[in-house]
Formats: structure tokens, sequence, C-alpha cells
């Protein structure tokens, strides 16, 4: 059984949808610089917006979590929060083709992104506000940075994996690099395309696993 809060959350990229549809209605009624406003505000900032309130009041903590619907889990809210993007990749390519845009809308997320980074047209950013990037980090395309990894429980339900995926600056990534939750890339790095750094990975050195459970994840 689904908590309310879960049950709540999972409709979220319904209504995130109907209030878009509205306010692109309001737009092509009565097309204004604040009807305009009302759709970017719409699209771009609620999501975020609702995600920092929603962590205000249920923090996400780093680590192993079950979801097996007994109680409340943030990772699984802000995935549903955040499932609107998924479905349309092309909100945030628009957001990459204009200079700074895509690091200031990561930081409205949470994440903790430098100045002078480089962004491709086409990757994918899952979990957007468990991002460190340093400085003037290049990224080529169809890179994929993911801060979780789920895994089937015993019994009902499943666990999810979740720790900060962390680039150091000056580095470059490949194209169709992936990182996965608790990856580091150390500054200057320079990662070859098809790389795939993992679970709790520093690149170039042994994954290093902190506990039992953790180490579950790397296997599987």
């Amino acid at each position: 059984m689904m908590t309310a809060a879960d049950r709540l959350f999972s409709y979220f990229p319904l209504m995130m949808t109907v209030a878009a549809l509205i306010a692109l209605g309001v737009f092509a009624q009565w097309p204004s610089i604040w009807s305009g406003l009302l759709l970017v505000l719409v699209i771009y900032v609620l999501p975020p917006l609702v995600q920092r309130v929603m962590f205000r009041w249920a923090p996400l903590k780093q680590g192993v979590a079950c979801i097996d619907g007994r109680s409340f889990c943030p990772w699984l809210a802000a995935h549903h929060i955040q499932a609107f993007y998924d479905a349309l990749p092309y909100l945030e390519a628009l957001l990459r083709v204009i200079p700074g845009f895509y690091s200031m809308w990561l930081r409205m997320w949470g994440s903790r992104v430098g100045y002078g980074v480089t962004w491709p047209v086409r990757m994918d950013v899952i979990d957007r506000h468990l991002m460190e990037i340093g400085n003037r980090v290049t990224f080529d395309r169809e890179v994929e940075l993911v801060a979780h990894v789920r895994q089937k429980a015993e019994g009902a339900g499943s666990r999810v994996l979740v720790r900060i995926v962390r680039v150091g600056s000056h580095s470059f990534l490949g194209a169709r690099v992936r990182v996965g939750p608790g990856a580091t890339i150390p500054h200057n790095a320079n990662i070859p395309a098809m790389t795939v750094v993992g679970v709790n990975e520093t690149y170039g050195e042994i994954a290093r696993h902190p506990d039992k459970d953790e180490a579950l994840f790397a296997m599987s």
C-alpha cells in the first residue's frame, strides 16, 4: 500500500501537464509578457519550488532506503516531481542552448554547479538536486549523470541507493560517459567516450563501498 503522500506525488506529472496546458491556453488567449512569464514559471519554477518545500518537510537522506509503501520516501517523491522533464526532454534541451541557464536551473533544484560549465544539447541529468559540478567542466553529447540505483528487495518493494555525483573542475567527459551514484570525477580528469564510472567509484581508482548494503548495489 502507498502512503497518502506517495499517492499524491505520484499524480504530480499529471498535475504539471494540466497546469502547463492551462498556462499555455492563457498565453494563447491573452498573449503578453505577463502571460508568457506565467507559462515559464509554471514549467520551470514550480517543480523545483515544490521539491524544495517537500524536502523541508521530509529531508532527503543519502544512503540505502526501502521503497515498500509503509513509510514516505522523499527520493521517490522527488522522482515523481522530476518525471515531467524525463517525459519531455526538449524542455531541458532548450535551457542548454542559452549559456548559463541550465547551470542556474540545476542550482534551483539544489545542486552545486560552478561557472563556465559547457552542456551539450543532448544529455541526461537524473536526480537534478544531487549534482556537484566544478568550474569549467565540459560534457560531450549523451553523457548520463544519475545519483540513484534501484534494486529488488527481499519480499515486496525495492531498495534505492542515493548518493551525490561529484565532477571536479576542468574535467572533460566524452560522449556517452555514464556516471553513477556516489561516483567522483577528479579535477582535470579526461574521461574517454563510453566510459562507465560506477557506484561509489572514483575515476582512476578502485571502487570503495562504505558498507555491505551499498556494495550489493555495485554487484547487482
